[in-house]
């Protein structure tokens, strides 16, 4: 049996091949495309999928698209009807997208003629997070800003069997508000969140937090938002209107706008708010499932600093690597449990690799080390502050770098932080950086309740000599790592912290700013070469430039 599974046309468009239940590959199209959050239907990672599955379209037994496009356009149409006049340019560009984003139309283009399966949208979240955990009962919360109708779903997995208990509807919805605050602070949708979230620890919640909480109305297990302040039902363009400004006091941040206590304030209540209303739905999922594990899916599972709080009512808590629609790619194709490795792209031979660094010759010098010297090697250049951009094995599947497309630093000097966001990212200097630990060590440095395989919690630092990984309210975004997670990456931790005593290096993706994670050898050298990173390690070569 071979699965195709897809998801496209809102955001982190991707495609997933699934052999005889197991996973064998998948991308998201944006590292194809260098189109940051690329919505577009996924050809290119459609055919890489394929071909590393050893496969062609006229192999694949079943498609299965990742939510409804009945449901979906029902929802617009009825939101549409609600304001026919401000909305009428939007229906005609709507209408105008629906014929060109019909899955079945485009799969036939391509070769496919067998049937395409549709699968409610936080149905193919809450699958995805499920069914690739450990758990055999467990709650299951969905979050994020809008499926087909959906905004939010809680459900109880038993077996091999979801069964929804209750759903939150659009325009009422969690992401779409943080998404409207983060424009709002002059930040991009879908994208400046994980902005927002860094920026909030610099603020005070208390300046704005009664302003916008004031915008739900609570039931006991429901919300409902007031829309008087949106525009999410008229408008693709603005996401608020003049009466939200009018409730907060404080105008709108353009994005070259300085940056102001007031934003920053205003960043910490929407996180609270966003952890209070987070907070409620755990509960409900406890009271409903009675369960002791929680899984969370949908693109606000990213929220890390919440995601911690579910532990008040669950004794486990189990968030994907990719719990936003990308992953939805996979989950829509599963209906039981399956080990899913994050690392499911590309990857290149040696040989590959030195056709490349030839082709620069004149820029670069590279060495070829073994194993145990090249772990040594790169393990003194991290102490000895130098940066290294970490290129291993197969490409890691969804927003996180994991270990096998990272830059990697010393997580022991203060001024590392400020060096990495405005030298080599060039970003803003707010934004936090993670910490990857060996996992039977991690309970020495960071609080931890269990594992984090995912980079997907925010936890407080035990100790107060890890500057460059911990943020300013003491918290870290760590990544705790094992041989059989990732057995390289491993090694070179393991071998920092017999050089250092401290198994702990600072991991953030290998991308440059504006830019998606690094996916091809030759797209490593020139990023390495264009940038201030001291030095390159793909496989086993160690690169430096002359």
């Amino acid at each position: 049996m071979v699965q195709l599974g897809i998801s496209a046309f809102y955001h982190d468009s991707a495609a997933a091949i699934i052999v005889n239940g197991e996973v064998v590959a998948a991308a998201e199209e944006e590292r194809f495309t260098g189109i940051k959050h690329d919505h577009s239907f996924p050809i290119n990672s459609i055919k890489w999928c394929l071909s590393k599955a050893g496969k062609s379209i006229y192999n694949i037994n079943e498609v299965h698209w990742y939510e409804t496009p009945e449901k979906k356009d029902d929802r617009v149409r009825t939101t549409f009807a609600k304001k026919p006049f401000r909305t009428f340019f939007l229906n005609r560009k709507y209408k105008k997208s629906k014929k060109s984003q019909n899955p079945k139309d485009i799969l036939e283009s391509m070769g496919y003629t067998g049937k395409v399966y549709y699968h409610d949208h936080h149905y193919s979240h809450a699958a995805f997070a499920y069914f690739t955990s450990n758990y055999s009962d467990s709650a299951i919360l969905t979050v994020d800003g809008v499926g087909e109708w959906e905004t939010t779903t809680i459900s109880h997995g038993r077996g091999s069997k979801i069964e929804k208990k209750i759903s939150i509807d659009f325009p009422n919805s969690l992401g779409m508000l943080y998404s409207t605050i983060t424009a709002y602070l002059g930040f991009k949708p879908n994208e400046g969140e994980y902005k927002v979230m860094g920026l909030a620890p610099y603020g005070d919640y208390n300046v704005y937090y009664s302003k916008l909480l004031s915008v739900f109305e609570n039931t006991s297990n429901k919300y409902t938002i007031n829309q008087k302040y949106f525009t999410w039902e008229y408008s693709d363009r603005v996401m608020f209107n003049e009466r939200l400004c009018r409730l907060l006091e404080l105008p709108p941040r353009l994005p070259e706008d300085k940056l102001t206590q007031n934003h920053k304030d205003l960043a910490a209540a929407l996180q609270k708010v966003y952890e209070h209303q987070f907070l409620k739905l755990v509960k409900t999922a406890k009271n409903i499932t009675g369960s002791e594990n929680l899984c969370l899916g949908g693109g606000c599972a990213y929220n890390g600093v919440a995601n911690v709080l579910a532990y008040k009512y669950f004794k486990s808590v189990f968030i994907p690597f990719a719990p936003s629609d990308a992953g939805s790619a996979i989950g829509a194709c599963l209906n039981s449990h399956t080990k899913v490795s994050p690392y499911l792209g590309p990857e290149y031979t040696d040989s590959y690799v030195k056709k490349q660094l030839t082709k620069y010759k004149n820029k670069i010098m590279s060495f070829k080390l073994s194993d145990e010297k090249l772990f040594s090697t790169v393990a003194e250049l991290l102490i000895a502050q130098n940066i290294i951009a970490w290129f291993q094995g197969r490409m890691e599947f969804g927003a996180r770098a994991l270990g096998n497309r990272s830059i990697l630093a010393s997580p022991r000097d203060p001024k590392m932080r400020e060096r990495l966001n405005y030298v080599i990212k060039k970003r803003e200097g707010f934004r936090p950086f993670a910490p990857s630990v060996i996992e039977d060590k991690a309970s020495l440095f960071f609080d931890m309740k269990e594992s984090v395989p995912h980079m997907n919690q925010v936890v407080r630092a035990k100790v107060n000599f890890l500057p460059a990984a911990t943020h300013i309210d003491g918290t870290c975004r760590v990544q705790t790592v094992t041989k059989d997670q990732n057995l390289r990456y491993y090694k070179l931790i393991e071998e920092i912290g017999r050089q250092s005593k401290i198994p702990v290096v600072l991991n953030t993706s290998f991308n440059l700013k504006d830019q998606t994670i690094t996916i091809s050898p030759d797209q490593a050298i020139q990023r390495f070469i264009n940038s201030d990173i001291n030095y390159l390690v793909i496989n086993n070569f160690l690169i430096k430039k002359i």
